[in-house]
């Protein structure tokens, strides 16, 4: 039986990943990268991981319904019920294997690492990923900075054309800093090559000497006689280098934002989620929604396996196409559920494990319900 299921497994596996194949094939800018079969090989393969952990509970659901029907369909269940086995008993074989499946789902999240692990496998680290992200806005508020990027390198973690706007906690500037590049590090911003703008303050006015920041009190002592504040800046040099060690802020998280949840990886999404600055921003909701999706695919495993042995394990003789018809009924029901909680989700009415449980948890009880029905 064991066999049997692996057969049908293998048998959709192959079939959705053909439809895969030809929709790579489809997809010009994608095809054009492609310069050796080794990086097609490559290409296609995190075309295909990106899909995994999706297909393997249609994969299950698919396998254990056709193995259950033809079983039916050739009196094998019939025999096996007059020798004295109860349908779990029957069952237990793929349930087992499902686990196991569930299991390599689990696995299956980590795409960057299989997808490394089968460069590495062939030889090649080709085609490399675009990793820059273009314009964007980081608005801090707990430290009163906003960044404004025209591109940013997520893999070098260095910037072109950034544009920083400091303020004190009245919302007065402080500081602008324009360059033409930039770079992250674990000491803190490198700026090069642009121009830095100084405000009056109640602290002095900012200034940059030795590629550093100071405070200059006595510039705006006149300002101060005078309880005077102009909104220009008072204070406008060039500089070539320019190098903030206090200032650490990571345009990553903003950066993956611009990309759709659907786009990204788990460990994406998980950076995302979790180095967010404003953990209760409503942009989070997606993405949320997505990362909860992905971790709901792994048990998914088991009850697709259950919503098939519920739908072929019946008392009275169902011809294969009956059966076929009324679980794309049922799959059919399944998705407007599904689709009409991921909105809610989405909007942040209800919670992203609320969203994404209610049609595996309905699932689940359903299936329960018909294989105790026809037990």
């Amino acid at each position: 039986m064991i066999c049997e299921w692996l057969k049908w497994f293998g048998l959709c596996f192959l079939v959705l990943y053909s439809l895969l194949f030809l929709q790579l094939l489809t997809d010009q800018d994608e095809f054009l990268e492609i310069g050796s079969f080794r990086t097609f090989l490559v290409l296609f393969t995190r075309f295909a991981l990106s899909y995994l952990s999706w297909l393997f509970p249609i994969g299950c659901f698919v396998a254990t319904l056709f193995t259950f029907s033809f079983l039916a369909k050739n009196r094998e269940l019939l025999a096996l019920d007059t020798s004295g086995c109860s349908p779990f008993f029957i069952a237990r074989p793929i349930i087992g294997v499902a686990i196991i499946i569930s299991f390599l789902s689990w696995y299956s999240q980590d795409t960057e690492k299989l997808e490394q692990w089968f460069k590495n496998s062939i030889g090649g680290d080709e085609p490399t990923k675009n990793t820059i992200v273009s314009s964007f806005k980081m608005r801090l508020q707990s430290v009163h900075r906003t960044w404004y990027f025209q591109s940013f390198d997520l893999l070098h973690g260095t910037a072109k054309q950034i544009h920083l706007y400091c303020y004190d906690e009245n919302g007065s500037e402080l500081y602008r800093i324009r360059s033409e590049s930039a770079r992250l590090s674990n000491k803190g911003w490198h700026f090069k090559d642009g121009v830095f703008l100084g405000f009056s303050s109640s602290g002095g006015i900012p200034v940059v000497k030795n590629n550093r920041i100071f405070w200059d009190p006595s510039v705006n002592s006149f300002d101060e006689i005078l309880n005077f504040r102009t909104s220009s800046p008072r204070y406008n040099k060039r500089f070539t280098e320019l190098h903030l060690p206090e200032v650490f802020d990571d345009p990553t998280p903003f950066a993956l934002l611009q990309a759709k949840p659907q786009d990204l990886s788990f460990e994406k999404l998980s950076e995302l989620i979790d180095n967010f600055p404003n953990q209760n921003s409503s942009k989070l909701n997606p993405y949320r929604l997505r990362r909860t999706q992905l971790l709901w695919n792994v048990p998914g495993c088991f009850l697709a396996v259950m919503c098939a042995l519920a739908l072929s394990l019946r008392n009275e003789q169902r011809s294969v196409g009956f059966i076929t018809g009324l679980s794309l009924f049922y799959i059919l029901v399944f998705y407007i559920i599904r689709s009409l909680c991921d909105a809610l989700g989405e909007k942040g009415i209800i919670s992203d494990w609320v969203a994404t449980g209610i049609p595996f948890v309905l699932v689940f009880v359903i299936s329960v319900k018909m294989i105790w029905k026809n037990r």
